[in-house]
């Protein structure tokens, strides 16, 4: 499979602070192994299309998507039930296609009351500007950047460091367990959710 190190911690932490604060949440989970809060329902699916068809199910009951989920951007063009002999071959071509963008196709169908958070993972110079363009793109209310090019905060790490990114301005969220992200994550949302409402 294609894929990448994302083990689901931010938005596992984002889904635990929601529940905290008394939200009703649901979490899409694709291939994700870390223990699982009673408050919260999980939707276990593992590829693309199954995040993306779960996403499409249960966003008209959603008041707040945070869309935290490190989704492939290609996937093979063909998958294959069985092994691929080696036997002469000295090579094999992959052939990739892109995947489906969720988030932009969620936010043409979104109800004027319905609070869109996007996260992206972005590497090295102009993290933030691509960023800020993904907030206009997909018309978001807020975007969370994070630079996965540093050691030791985004993929497959306990911590992180973002910056929250909305059309007011943006809001730097300094090196921190993912679970202290999340709740100031969080408390950028909150404000746009209750002018909402």
């Amino acid at each position: 499979y294609i894929g990448n190190r994302s083990s689901g911690r931010m938005g596992f932490a984002l889904a635990a602070g929601a529940a905290d604060r008394g939200a009703r949440v649901t979490v899409v989970a694709a291939n994700v192994e870390l223990p699982r809060d009673r408050r919260i329902q999980y939707v276990d699916v593992s590829t693309a299309a199954e995040v993306e068809r779960a996403c499409r199910e249960l966003f008209g009951d959603a008041d707040v998507l945070l869309m935290a989920a490190a989704v492939a951007d290609f996937r093979p063009a063909q998958s294959h039930a069985g092994k691929i002999k080696k036997d002469g071959r000295p090579t094999l071509p992959l052939r990739l296609e892109a995947t489906g963008d969720i988030l932009t196709a969620l936010g043409e169908q979104r109800r004027p009351d319905q609070v869109l958070v996007g996260f992206a993972a972005e590497h090295g110079d102009g993290a933030l500007e691509r960023g800020r363009r993904k907030l206009r793109e997909k018309r978001l209310d807020a975007v969370v950047v994070n630079d996965v090019s540093e050691p030791g905060i985004g993929f497959d790490a306990s911590d992180n460091e973002v910056v929250v990114v909305n059309v007011d301005g943006e809001r730097h969220i300094g090196r921190a367990p993912k679970s202290v992200i999340a709740q100031a994550v969080l408390d950028a949302v909150t404000p746009v959710r209750s002018g909402s409402s």
